[in-house]
């Protein structure tokens, strides 16, 4: 009778553990689906217009989206949306805005939300790669686009777009003197165009699809472009000369949606940032990388390369730098502080 007691009493406390197993361990149901968001992935929509063999693209895949699900114990997916996938860059900042896309890489296109990323464009700012560097990466670089946030974007980093040189079918560039009178054609931004004006060119503003065409017709002479684009666009089949003018550096700002963002735990952002600073750092030396091997790509093909002494250059566009400051007279600071960086 006493060992079917003790059978009884087994079988009991077995059934009573049992039933608490499978009821989740005695947790309420509030707890087990605070369980159960917390199991979910958090999906992160990276926009970009770039092909894959872009490098901004290639350092998303190579950098950016195993770091963030490395960082972050695989709780984030990134998933990488390149070629326009997602629309242009006008429809992509509206859609971070909106926080239905959550992160994208912007050219100055951003000026028209905050004219600020205009400083950037400005002729001659940058003495060189170094130079970018030390801006890009330190506390100038974060003040640039700091009111952002108030128009639903953040910018978290900076990738490049290249010095930006001249090229053209009529003549060696070695002076200012053999810019001036040619039909140079500029991407339809208020920068770039004032800029060879300055120079004394006749400036033909052309969507960049347009341009291959503009430029086999002979309806512009020549265009600027960073040695990337010219080699990748075949350019240099329908152009004779380049001259290494450094005039502008191109910009891209690593975007953030700013109603994501606010969303997201601590850790999950600082893995994002830490992503993204290496995510930029390694997209500036592949796109340096293949900038030197495209300049020489484009001397195989027979262009011919000049050095232009640039002193009269620098004088000729400073009122591109006196009509920003007439219109945005809080930028002057900015700008004084990179070109004290030299």
């Amino acid at each position: 009778m006493k060992n079917l007691k003790i059978m009884l009493i087994a079988v009991t406390m077995l059934a009573v553990l049992l039933l608490v197993a499978g009821c989740g361990g005695g947790k309420t149901p509030a707890e087990k689906e605070s369980d159960g968001k917390a199991a979910e992935k958090i999906i992160l929509k990276f926009a970009a217009v770039n092909n894959k063999t872009h490098p901004a693209v290639v350092a998303l895949n190579e950098v950016f989206k195993p770091r963030v699900e490395q960082l972050t114990g695989g709780r984030v997916e990134v998933q990488v949306f390149d070629s326009g996938q997602l629309g242009g860059e006008r429809d992509v900042m509206e859609q971070l805005q909106l926080g239905t896309v959550q992160m994208s890489y912007i050219s100055p296109v951003l000026g028209a939300i905050d004219p600020a990323i205009n400083i950037l464009d400005l002729p001659f700012l940058f003495k060189d790669e170094d130079h970018v560097d030390k801006v890009l990466d330190g506390l100038i670089g974060e003040k640039i686009l700091a009111g952002l946030p108030s128009k639903g974007l953040r910018n978290i980093g900076w990738m490049e777009n290249g010095f930006r040189v001249v090229t053209n079918s009529k003549r060696p560039i070695n002076k200012l003197e053999d810019i001036k009178g040619l039909k140079i054609r500029t991407p339809e931004a208020p920068v770039s165009v004032a800029i060879f004006k300055a120079l004394g060119a006749n400036v033909t503003p052309l969507a960049f699809n347009e341009l291959y065409s503009a430029l086999s017709q002979g309806v512009v002479d020549g265009q600027e472009n960073a040695y990337n684009t010219v080699a990748t666009s075949s350019f240099f089949e329908v152009q004779k000369y380049v001259a290494q003018t450094n005039h502008m550096w191109g910009s891209f700002a690593i975007l953030v949606s700013e109603k994501w963002w606010q969303k997201q735990p601590g850790d999950i952002k600082e893995a994002i940032i830490q992503a993204t600073k290496e995510t930029s750092k390694h997209q500036r030396k592949i796109f340096r990388e293949q900038t030197n091997k495209n300049k020489q790509m484009l001397i195989d093909k027979g262009m011919q390369v000049t050095y232009p002494d640039l002193t009269e250059f620098i004088q000729a566009v400073q009122p591109v730098y006196d009509e920003m400051f007439k219109q945005y007279p809080n930028f002057k600071p900015i700008v004084d502080e990179i070109l004290s960086l030299k």
